[in-house]
């Protein structure tokens, strides 16, 4: 069923993006981006790209240092400028989550301030258009979803790819990404974790069963990565763990790969370096696998194509991210669903904002 508000709701947020940039135009006001880090190095090139001059950076206090610079623009004490809302523009500019997100939370809730978000850390922002062309399947999606919250997860990310605004996310973000009380049943046994990285996943996965698991199959394509993961592996000791360096996909072939840009390494056209990629069926043969987790930097889909029988024949729990592609909400619950129509589909949106804001697609 086609809930039609939802999709009028959208309609209303499509420009969202372009009236924030005649706002802080029309207002004639120095801008002042509050953060002085990666994040703030990435709003200014934003802004700037917008046609919006930077005035200049500001911090708090415990930050703050008279005379310092960043991007050759001043960096003020935020709460001196705070104290003349009416003399500036800010902009959200802080990359992580410090203090719990208390500098976050202050600003947003901060009445007084003229103030605006526009996170650019986004994998993939999505247009109006291709949504409203797509909306019988993204309602299919939704009818899909198990849960209240799953159901209001997918709104509140679809609305903030819409609009890049994060503030969509305060009552959708969820703790302990893959490990948690969905995928609960399976917290032994054997795990396949594709996109293994640098070994964060695996750690994780041994804490939560306490040890004891029966087998883990790690994948990392990337050559420094797997590096880093090998001498990881080898110092905790840790049992049972078969580490490869290649990626996954629909069948065994070498691809075009883009290396050394550490969880962003990925397959692509522009790429670097080859990198093998094999099919998990072909890897875990008859292992009995039961739990999934792939972060593949967009190819997900095919990596479930290449772990087809595995999954129709031991229905491992599922932990996918499906925020690298526009249609990931469409095309990667559709597979899931051909592959065995008995599994229940869950959202959940892990973080608040910058890279670790993931959207994961959980199969139970």
């Amino acid at each position: 069923m086609i809930d039609e508000k939802f999709f009028d709701e959208l309609e209303q947020l499509k420009d969202v993006r372009r009236k924030k940039i005649d706002e802080i135009k029309n207002r004639d006001l120095p801008v002042i981006i509050f953060g002085a880090g990666e994040l703030g190095y990435e709003m200014k090139n934003y802004l700037e790209s917008c046609g919006i001059e930077v005035a200049g950076f500001a911090v708090d206090e415990n930050y703050y240092k008279p005379g310092q610079t960043y991007l050759n623009r001043p960096v003020y004490n935020f709460s001196e400028l705070a104290a003349q809302p009416d003399k500036y523009i800010f902009v959200l500019g802080v990359g992580d989550l410090h203090d719990g997100g208390k500098r976050v939370e202050k600003f947003l809730s901060d009445d007084g301030l003229t103030k605006y978000v526009f996170p650019v850390y986004m994998f993939e922002s999505i247009r109006y258009n291709f949504i409203r062309e797509r909306e019988k399947k993204f309602a299919e999606t939704l009818d899909w979803l198990e849960d209240d919250f799953s159901k209001l997860t997918m709104k509140n990310y679809l609305k903030m790819l819409l609009t890049n605004d994060y503030t969509f996310n305060l009552e959708i973000s969820a703790p302990n990404q893959y490990f948690n009380e969905l995928t609960e049943p399976v917290r032994g046994g054997v795990f396949v974790d594709c996109g293994a990285f640098r070994g964060d996943t695996i750690e994780e996965f041994v804490d939560w069963s306490g040890g004891s698991y029966k087998k883990i199959f790690a994948f990392e394509p990337d050559p420094t990565n797997f590096s880093e993961l090998k001498k990881f592996v080898r110092e905790k000791n840790f049992e049972n763990v078969s580490i490869f360096n290649c990626g996954v996909g629909e069948k065994k072939s070498r691809l075009t790969f883009s290396s050394n840009e550490g969880t962003s390494s990925k397959v692509s056209a522009d790429g670097d370096i080859s990198v093998d990629v094999e099919k998990i069926d072909d890897i875990v043969k008859d292992a009995p696998v039961n739990f999934i987790k792939m972060d593949i930097e967009g190819s997900e889909l095919s990596a479930l194509k290449g772990a087809a029988q595995t999954i129709k024949k031991n229905k491992p729990v599922l932990a996918i991210c499906a925020y690298h592609k526009s249609e990931d909400l469409i095309t990667l619950p559709q597979y899931i669903k051909s592959l065995r129509d008995d599994y229940k589909l869950y959202l959940r949106k892990h973080g608040f904002y910058t890279t670790h804001v993931e959207s994961v697609l959980y199969a139970v």
